[in-house]
């Protein structure tokens, strides 16, 4: 798998998925081809995708430089929550619903993620006094959900726990790193 950026080396893609699964996450992508193209136009390929070959996967590891040039190996899983720093709002997050490799027009494969967003709806839960979000639905196409894997900042930074009751997400502001 080809890196687009010096600051990510030996991406491994690992454990293919079912057709099952990879049928269930394309449904929820009405957009995907012209989100492909977008995501291909963000690395720096910015012409029209002649190939088809692509492949899905549960899992990626790749190794990343800080800025400090520290290296970190980071792991995504199909299920993570993901911190990405976006250029109007900041920094977002959202959950990966698929990951899958995808030729360029140069013969080379870049991975790729899908992603739901998690949509701050600017209310607070009444007892933990932490913000409240909604998950990006299928129908909802105000938000890219394709991005090249280089777009995510954080792995696991933030914690989130699902309330069956409410059918919201709150976001775990308590949530801490030992040190």
């Amino acid at each position: 798998i080809s890196s687009p950026v010096d600051f990510i080396t030996n991406i491994i893609l690992k454990r293919s998925l079912s057709r099952q699964d990879r049928e269930n996450i394309m449904k929820n992508l009405p957009n995907f081809k012209s989100e492909l193209l977008l995501s291909f136009m963000d690395i720096g390929q910015k012409s029209a995708l002649i190939y088809s070959q692509m492949s899905w996967y549960e899992l990626a590891t790749y190794t990343m430089e800080e800025s400090d040039g520290v290296f970190s190996k980071v792991h995504l899983h199909i299920g993570d929550v993901v911190t990405i720093h976006e250029e109007d709002s900041g920094e977002c997050y959202a959950i990966i619903k698929g990951i899958f490799k995808y030729k360029g027009n140069d013969d080379k494969y870049y991975a790729f993620i899908t992603i739901d967003w998690f949509d701050n709806i600017n209310r607070i839960h009444n007892v933990l006094k932490c913000p409240l979000f909604r998950i990006q639905t299928s129908q909802d196409i105000r938000w890219r959900r394709i991005f090249p894997i280089s777009i995510i900042d954080h792995v696991q930074k933030v914690h989130f726990v699902y309330d069956t009751k409410i059918d919201l997400w709150i976001k775990n502001n308590y949530y801490f790193t030992a040190i």
